[in-house]
């Protein structure tokens, strides 16, 4: 990767929370950098968009910015009142998906942030963590509920009843990941495991998030070509699992920061992982087998990382 830009994101602290970088031949370097307020923890991207989440202990807001040039510039807002704990965001087709932790709720608004398009608050204990694109249909993580949503989209929303894929109660599932057989993984905070199910939503394969059998509570992954990588919160690692025909198979396993929450992998070769607790992003290198640590720039806690 030798020219690009990426998107960090943190926690609200005494600067800014949203910091917009350009990767250069000696590394990354700050564009601008945007002081959000109220958590902007997690950002998706639509187009010439950028959309931040406002995490807050009540109520919930999304708020756009101009991504065209080098600077960002506000656009737009929705506020949700009533919410709470908005961590996630997603754009899929030009509809923004959300999920409330604290007060349960899955929601889409449009592109422009006019309008609440559809809402979905489960029964039980719901912990809204993510919405996940999967087939032609989007696959929702309830962590408190230890349970999976999966719904057809129709004009962009969903439509009818969803498919519901329970876990082992106590799994606490945090991000479904899609994998190339059509199938998926995911991420489970609370027993610390990965979950790998078919394209059905039949589980095939549990296996532990980390290695070293200490107490973990995975943060989320990503996948780059035939493997996955983990973040482990507690272990303070990542490791990486070959995806095989057989199952996935612990490859390794690497020190990282304090709490890594989230994972993007970038270009050919690029792991970078927000480390909230570590108040920084590491950048590894890949090579097929090993990361190897590059650098290390530093973000109040920081929780997420977009390639744009």
């Amino acid at each position: 990767m030798e020219k690009g830009k990426l998107l960090f994101s943190g926690y609200t602290g005494n600067g800014e929370e949203i910091l917009l970088m350009e990767w250069t031949p000696e590394g990354l370097v700050k564009k601008t950098g945007v002081r959000h307020g109220g958590n902007p923890s997690f950002c998706c991207r639509w187009q010439d968009r950028l959309y931040a989440v406002s995490e807050l202990a009540e109520g919930a807001a999304v708020v756009s910015y101009d991504l065209r040039g080098d600077t960002l510039s506000p656009l737009g807002k929705i506020s949700l009142p009533g919410r709470k704990a908005l961590c996630h965001l997603t754009a899929v087709d030009g509809v923004i998906f959300g999920s409330c932790y604290g007060s349960g709720h899955y929601f889409a608004v449009d592109a422009d942030l006019t309008r609440v398009l559809w809402e979905f608050l489960p029964s039980g204990t719901p912990r809204a963590h993510w919405v996940q694109p999967l087939g032609d249909g989007i696959c929702l993580a309830d962590l408190g509920n230890s349970r999976l949503y999966r719904f057809p989209l129709s004009g962009g929303v969903p439509q009818g009843e969803a498919q519901v894929i329970s876990l082992p109660e106590g799994s606490g599932p945090r991000q479904p990941i899609p994998l190339s057989d059509g199938g998926f993984a995911v991420v489970c905070e609370l027993d610390g495991m990965l979950h790998f199910f078919d394209k059905e939503g039949g589980c095939v394969q549990t296996i532990p998030a980390s290695g070293t059998g200490k107490e973990n509570a995975p943060g989320g992954g990503c996948v780059a070509g035939d493997v996955l990588f983990v973040g482990n919160r507690g272990p303070n690692t990542v490791s990486a699992f070959r995806l095989t025909k057989d199952g996935a198979v612990l490859a390794g396993e690497w020190e990282t920061g304090n709490w890594p929450r989230h994972l993007a992998f970038v270009g050919e070769d690029l792991l970078f992982a927000a480390c909230q607790r570590e108040n920084s992003v590491w950048q590894y290198r890949w090579d097929g087998t090993a990361l190897t640590k590059q650098a290390e720039y530093p973000l109040h806690q920081a929780s997420c990382v977009l390639a744009l």
